[in-house]
């Protein structure tokens, strides 16, 4: 490239630059913001600001003396930058950075507030009511909620006499850790409830079950091909990783956007993801009931169906059902087929 080219180009460069650096530090000093945390959030989104504030101040400066090249190739640039770059790694931050919210008290006082550790050390809290019927069910919430985002599950569950332990995923609520929506170290939260579960006099180790919303549904997956649960119902099971986003998905045109989304949230995160759960499926010891909702889920039930081979594993298929949302939209048909599979399999 010539020094003209390179004089031409410069201003673009350093206004794609700032671009593409200011929309996720907005972002991330917006998050914070929104959620209480004036000092850095303030902070951060005033830096963010400020370059976006350069990116447009730059090509304005310099409109006029660019060719004709290089103002066609600007737009496609920025857009391909926006697409490809601002938007997954913003996602991404937000998938590592959402501030906690406050979680309250118990649904009712048959709950009472626990506290365990994760199997790396993690001081993890949540709410514990006993068993009425011998079994005991763990419950998992998605990666964006804490364990309110489980309530009614955990609900659904002692209804029918079940033992319920629901709690904050690491990083939300008022559990210690840095937070991952996609499940990254869930699996020793898991591990640390089990261990907990079994320290408890009234609690029978070969009746514990499990049920996963997304996230915990995709973690709670990986979990039942290790042992330590005697039933699973993992509602809403598509992908924890770029590799099962992949393996679900096809690669195609949303392959980039794909791959800086989950390098943002590894490295903002610090941590990496888990095994690819097509290989994990095949594992599965305990007896499985995957809940596809919605068209969206239909390839991740009909991958995993195919995969499981001869494990227990059993999908079953709401197509006019929202994202882990059968529990609102068809409560009757979903209490009677979770407390079913739970009844026979933790008997």
């Amino acid at each position: 490239m010539t020094t003209t080219a390179v004089k031409l180009f410069r201003p673009g460069v350093r206004a794609g630059l700032a671009l593409l650096a200011g929309i996720p530090l907005t972002v991330y000093g917006v998050l914070h913001l929104a959620y209480g945390g004036v000092v850095l959030g303030g902070l951060t989104a005033l830096v963010g600001a400020s370059l976006l504030v350069l990116a447009v101040a730059i090509p304005w400066r310099g409109r006029g003396s660019g060719t004709w090249v290089s103002r066609v190739v600007a737009v496609p640039a920025v857009l391909l930058g926006l697409l490809f770059f601002v938007v997954p790694v913003s996602i991404g931050i937000s998938e590592t950075q959402k501030w906690r919210g406050e979680v309250g008290s118990p649904p009712t006082a048959a709950y009472r507030d626990v506290t365990f550790r994760a199997t790396d050390g993690v001081k993890l809290s949540g709410w514990y009511r006993p068993t009425r019927n011998g079994a005991t069910v763990l419950v998992v919430h998605g990666g964006g909620s804490d364990r309110r985002g489980s309530i009614a599950h955990a609900s659904m569950l002692a209804r029918h006499g079940y033992g319920v332990l629901l709690w904050d995923a690491r990083g939300r609520g008022r559990s210690e850790g840095t937070q991952n929506a996609w499940g990254w170290g869930w699996p020793r939260d898991v591990e640390g409830a089990l261990a907990f579960l079994k320290s408890r006099p009234e609690v029978d180790p070969a009746r514990i079950g499990g049920l996963g919303l997304s996230t915990g549904a995709d973690v709670l997956v990986q979990v039942a091909a290790s042992g330590g649960l005697g039933a699973v119902v993992a509602d809403g099971t598509v992908a924890s990783s770029y590799e099962d986003v992949s393996r679900v998905y096809g690669r195609g045109l949303m392959t980039p956007f794909f791959m800086a989304e989950f390098a943002a949230v590894r490295v903002t995160s610090g941590s990496k993801p888990g095994p690819t759960l097509e290989d994990v499926v095949p594992q599965i010891k305990a007896p499985t009931l995957l809940v596809a909702a919605g068209e969206p889920e239909r390839p991740a039930g009909e991958l995993y169906d195919r995969a499981a081979g001869a494990a227990p594993l059993d999908v079953w298929y709401l197509p006019q059902v929202g994202h882990t949302a059968a529990i609102r939209e068809v409560p009757a048909d979903y209490e009677r087929r979770v407390t079913r599979f739970f009844d026979a399999a933790l008997s």
